[in-house]
């Protein structure tokens, strides 16, 4: 059987996102299964990416943005049994047009109606501006919209958080389907930092708001604050840079790839508190490998209700009530720990694959080929 995901990124060439995440580690999950997979992707041409690469045994082609936007050629070029796209956008509904006897699955991870397009547009640089008409037409134009209307089957990565939303952007006749995507489960529980840590994992991008995160270092010197990721934007980037500078218990890391060694984990694995000061977020992959990790979630975001269940719920931009909290009577590592046992029986990477075999031969009516055996960590495969 073969299959095709398609994702506006993939973890790989200097792309830092949950959604290129979530498609990698799919992906990986599903050539371990004896699949063909092939990821169809816009290509980065500027950080190193071809036209045709392989990656941890997954075809990734990459395709100009105006290719995407205006071509159905390259679904019809991979010829597969299941399209499923990783989030809605054009090149769903062309897959749906260009193959429209094969399977189409769409999963929502981050439903977005005007209100959050406004809202991304107001924390937009000047350059994000321009292109957000651009932007509108990829993701939310009426052709991605009736994509989703039009798909075999439409999931979501999250329990319930996002299954209103879903239908009120999309439809109300329709009715997602909760398939978990794999997180790396560490395979004994991690040695924490011998003092308080604070983690912020993410692109420096304005509407993450990492201004908080670095305010908030400021209130608590004892406590070591690690911010992993980097701003696509390179002024944007320098800002912070300099910002943190004058900040003693501040890191900031840089790009740290979430496959191969070292990778994000490293952090996660030692880190207390996992810190999201984002303005809006779906299920952040971000809560699901830091809860993997044992960490409490400090976040005024509350899908699914992790902050408020295995951390603390921000209100009003109080991030210092929140940790002094968390840090008191060490709360956060029993919290971390609640998260941890959540996260490992719905999250592992045996249970996210099977569930999508088993939706795969329920559309198709094929059963998936027989497992390679190989059963090496998701962490084994060297970022390019």
């Amino acid at each position: 059987m073969r299959i095709c995901l398609i994702c506006s990124q993939i973890a790989a060439w200097g792309k830092i996102g949950g959604f290129g995440t979530a498609t990698r580690a799919l992906g990986i999950g599903l050539t371990r299964k004896g699949f063909d997979v092939t990821a169809v992707v816009p290509r980065r041409s500027r950080h190193g990416q071809g036209t045709r690469e392989s990656l941890d045994g997954i075809t990734v082609l990459g395709v100009s943005p105006f290719e995407t936007m205006t071509s159905g050629r390259i679904f019809r070029e991979v010829d597969a049994d299941i399209y499923h796209s990783q989030e809605p956008t054009i090149a769903t509904r062309w897959a749906q047009k260009t193959m429209p006897g094969r399977v189409h699955i769409v999963t929502c991870r981050d439903p977005r109606g005007w209100r959050d397009h406004a809202l991304e547009l107001s924390y937009a640089n000047n350059r994000r501006r321009l292109l957000f008409p651009i932007s509108v037409l990829y993701e939310a134009s009426p052709w991605t919209k009736e994509s989703v209307r039009r798909a075999d089957a439409v999931l979501t990565p999250a329990p319930s958080a996002l299954d209103d939303r879903i239908r009120a952007l999309y439809g109300s006749s329709i009715r997602p389907r909760f398939v978990p995507y794999p997180v790396d489960i560490p395979a004994t529980n991690p040695v924490k930092s011998s003092e308080p840590s604070v983690l912020f994992v993410g692109r420096f991008d304005p509407r993450k708001r990492l201004e908080l995160f670095l305010e908030l270092a400021r209130t608590f010197p004892d406590v070591t604050f690690t911010a992993v990721g980097m701003a696509h934007n390179e002024t944007y980037d320098r800002r912070l840079r300099r910002l943190a500078k004058g900040i003693p218990n501040v890191r900031l890391t840089g790009f740290v790839p979430r496959f191969g060694k070292p990778n994000v984990s490293d952090y996660y694995a030692t880190s207390w508190v996992l810190a999201n000061t984002s303005a809006r977020e779906g299920l952040p992959y971000s809560f699901v490998e830091a809860a993997a990790y044992g960490n409490a979630i400090l976040s005024g975001v509350n899908p699914e209700n992790f902050a408020s269940r295995f951390g603390y719920r921000v209100t009003g931009d109080d991030y210092a009530e929140g940790l002094r909290w968390l840090l008191q009577d060490e709360r956060c590592k029993k919290k971390g720990q609640q998260a941890a046992e959540f996260v490992s029986g719905t999250w592992n990477e045996a249970n996210c694959i099977s569930r999508h075999l088993e939706l795969y031969a329920e559309l198709t009516g094929q059963p998936g080929p027989q497992s390679t055996g190989a059963t090496p960590s998701r962490t084994d495969g060297e970022d390019p």
